[in-house]
């Protein structure tokens, strides 16, 4: 049985699987590894993904959502992908220029509250606002989401690397991290059961002709707003603040 087979199944099993990996690290590693890869496990967890619901929310059609965006997907996925791209490069290049002196906390903690606040964007999309102001859909997301996104994980992932690399003993680089990109993904598998299920549970209805996105706001504010700075923030305290050069 895959965890796919059954969404509560699969959500059960991996966070008990999590719960295990959690225990082996706390047994196998110095507890200073211990610490950094549990850290990145509540960090990643405590994001789950909802891109799914937004994107069924920004692509629905008249018929599905009245008062909506309607992007097509060549906007949506296109234009999406080269804002990424650039911004990706970007990102490189202000981290080096701006975060790259600071310690591990402050760079993590900057960039978590930085990914808290970027989904106001899509929650101001989903209520309207946007248009009560006179600022289109398409700009009005590319000022957010489609540079936000790409921004935090870059800015998120190059800390997180160097903190690897400094806290791996002598001898054990390779094998930490090829541990921790193995968890990483996992983490991230569990991030999206878990987003799945929080739309499933929320009984929105994303397709046909009588979608209900009425609960998207709150899942927004509770989801990505407010839970990734209730977990992610205290998570950084589990890592060393010390100087990444």
């Amino acid at each position: 049985v895959t965890t796919f087979a059954d969404l509560e199944i699969g959500l059960i099993f991996s966070g008990l699987l999590l719960i295990v990996l959690a225990v082996i690290t706390y047994f196998v590693f110095p507890k200073v590894v211990f610490c950094v890869i549990l850290a990145m496990m509540l960090m990643n967890v405590s994001s789950p993904q909802l891109g799914s619901a937004l994107g069924y929310f920004y692509t629905a059609d008249e018929q599905c959502l009245a008062d909506g965006p309607h992007f097509n997907y060549t906007y949506y996925i296109t234009i999406t992908g080269i804002v990424g791209s650039v911004v990706n490069f970007v990102s490189v290049i202000l981290y080096q220029a701006f975060m790259s002196t600071w310690r591990f906390r402050p760079a993590l903690i900057f960039t978590i509250v930085i990914g808290s606040l970027a989904p106001i964007v899509d929650l101001v999309i989903v209520m309207r606002w946007n248009e009560a102001i006179g600022i289109s859909d398409e700009v009005f997301f590319l000022l957010g989401n489609a540079i936000f996104e790409n921004l935090v994980v870059i800015l998120l992932a190059i800390p997180m690397s160097a903190v690897y690399a400094k806290v791996s003993p002598p001898g054990m680089e390779s094998a930490v991290f090829a541990y921790v990109v193995g968890i990483g993904n996992f983490t991230g598998m569990f991030s999206g059961l878990l987003g799945s299920a929080i739309i499933e549970w929320s009984n929105m209805k994303t397709v046909g002709e009588d979608c209900d996105f009425s609960e998207l706001p709150t899942i927004i504010v509770l989801f990505k707003i407010l839970l990734p700075m209730l977990v992610g923030i205290p998570a950084t305290f589990l890592i060393p603040n010390v100087l990444q050069t």
